[in-house]
């Protein structure tokens, strides 16, 4: 028989089993957490997701607050908010509804036209004006449009006007480009007299009351005041807010925005 007869299967030998790996020496395993591991572990990440969340809702309040808010367009007259409506309009009582007639809080100025002497205006009279100026304080209410990402050159106080129109109390397009005065701001308060206290002044200097007075409520250098005068004649004063006292030179200088 030959040494090797290719017909007669051969049987190669087993490989030899892996050698167990070893535990490196200088890596330890990882020890095993226990109860109050794993609950420091998990206030850890919940501390983590906190703080993400305010970071994410910080970011979201910064953009909302630099997106400037648009105005509204003016709303149909309201002649049932004026007090006197038409011929016996009553300025310093429709404020409080001209006040809910814009967005902007802080008042700036009241300029009457064609007041009698009983402190009130016949707004159905040609000449005849009753106009409330509002502002806000700065960069407050509407304004103008930016890009959200981006911030004003300046800020706006911004200016809208309610007036006392011969279909009633209605607010003119708001002014949101309106800058604000440079000599600072500080808004008017409630008035604490009005026309017809204005006009009892006027009265006891001797001017005639057969024509109709001009009036304005402004912050004057001495602080809130009533100017009052006549138009086309020398008939005029300023008082201090009260209607108390007369205010002269300086005192006196200021005007409605």
């Amino acid at each position: 028989m030959s040494a090797e007869d290719p017909s007669v299967p051969t049987t190669a030998p087993a490989p030899a089993p892996a050698p167990e790996p070893t535990p490196s020496p200088d890596k330890p395993s990882e020890p095993k957490l226990g109860p109050e591991g794993r609950r420091d572990r998990v206030r850890g990440m919940l501390l983590v997701f906190v703080t993400f969340l305010a970071t994410l809702c910080l970011a979201w309040w910064a953009k909302w607050k630099n997106t400037p808010v648009p105005p509204e367009p003016p709303a149909d007259p309201d002649p049932s908010a004026v007090v006197g409506f038409p011929n016996a309009v009553d300025a310093v009582a429709t404020l409080p509804a001209a006040r809910n007639r814009t967005p902007r809080d802080v008042l700036r100025g009241i300029v009457l036209r064609g007041v009698k002497s009983d402190g009130t205006v016949d707004i159905s009279q040609k000449a005849s004006e009753v106009r409330f100026v509002f502002q806000s304080r700065p960069g407050d209410g509407p304004q103008p449009p930016r890009d959200p990402e981006g911030r004003p050159n300046r800020p706006y106080c911004g200016k809208q006007v309610v007036k006392v129109k011969p279909e009633g109390l209605q607010e003119d397009e708001d002014e949101t480009k309106y800058s604000c005065s440079s000599k600072g701001f500080e808004p008017l308060p409630e008035p604490r007299c009005g026309p017809k206290e204005v006009w009892a002044v006027a009265l006891k200097k001797d001017i005639p009351k057969d024509k109709p007075a001009q009036i304005e409520y402004y912050r004057a250098k001495a602080g809130p005041a009533w100017r009052f005068r006549i138009p086309g004649t020398r008939h005029r004063f300023s008082l201090y807010g009260d209607c108390e006292r007369e205010l002269k030179g300086l005192d006196e200088v200021g005007s409605v925005p």
